[in-house]
C-alpha cells in the first residue's frame, strides 16, 4: 500500500512539472514564429535552420528563462534587426497588410459589377 501511495505521489510530481514547463514552451514557439530569420527574410525562425536562426532560438530561451516579457524579447530583436524581423508588421503596416488588400478587393469588385451591368443593359430600340 505505501509502494502504490509513492508511486501516485510520483505520478502527480511529474504530470506538475509538466504542466508548469508547457506554458513556456507554448510561449517560446510562439516567439520563434513571430521573428524572421534575418539571413534570409523568408521563413520563421522555428523552421530555419541556419546558424543566425539557431542561435535566435538559443537566445529566446534564455530571455524566457530570465522572466522577460514577449514584448521586451520582440522589442529587442527590432533594435537589432529592424521592424523588418516581425512576421506580422506592427502599427500603420498592420493596417496595410490585413486591410487596405480587402479594401481594394472590394472598391473592384463594385466597378466590375457597373462595368458588368452596364454592359449588360439593354440597346435602346432605334
Amino acid at each position: 500500500m505505501r509502494f502504490l501511495a509513492w508511486i501516485l505521489s510520483l505520478t502527480a510530481a511529474v504530470s506538475l512539472v509538466g504542466q508548469t514547463a508547457l506554458p513556456n514552451e507554448e510561449r517560446i514557439r510562439k516567439l520563434e514564429n513571430s521573428l524572421l530569420a534575418p539571413c534570409c527574410w523568408a521563413e520563421p525562425i522555428a523552421q530555419h535552420r541556419s546558424d543566425v536562426a539557431l542561435q535566435m532560438k538559443r537566445e529566446i530561451e534564455d530571455f524566457v528563462r530570465q522572466g522577460k516579457t514577449d514584448r521586451e524579447i520582440l522589442d529587442f530583436y527590432k533594435q537589432k534587426y529592424g521592424a523588418r524581423v516581425l512576421v506580422e508588421p506592427e502599427g500603420a503596416l498592420w493596417w496595410w497588410m490585413h486591410v487596405v488588400p480587402f479594401a481594394v478587393l472590394a472598391a473592384s469588385l463594385a466597378v466590375v459589377g457597373l462595368v458588368l451591368r452596364r454592359w449588360l443593359r439593354p440597346l435602346p430600340a432605334s
